[in-house]
C-alpha cells in the first residue's frame, strides 16, 4: 500500500501544478471579461440616459 502511494505522489503533484496554472488562467480571463462587461454596460447606460 505504501509503495503505491509513493509512486502516485509525483503524479498528484504534477496534476496539482497543472490545475494551479489552469486556475490562474481562468481567473485572468474572468477579470478581462469583467472589465469589458463593465465598459459595455457603462457605455450602454451612458447612451440610454445622457444622449
Amino acid at each position: 500500500m505504501q509503495a503505491d502511494n509513493k509512486e502516485k505522489d509525483p503524479q498528484l503533484i504534477a496534476i496539482e501544478n497543472q490545475l494551479r496554472i489552469i486556475n490562474k488562467n481562468l481567473l485572468n480571463v474572468f477579470w478581462i471579461v469583467g472589465f469589458f462587461a463593465f465598459l459595455y454596460f457603462g457605455l450602454m447606460i451612458y447612451f440610454m440616459f445622457l444622449s
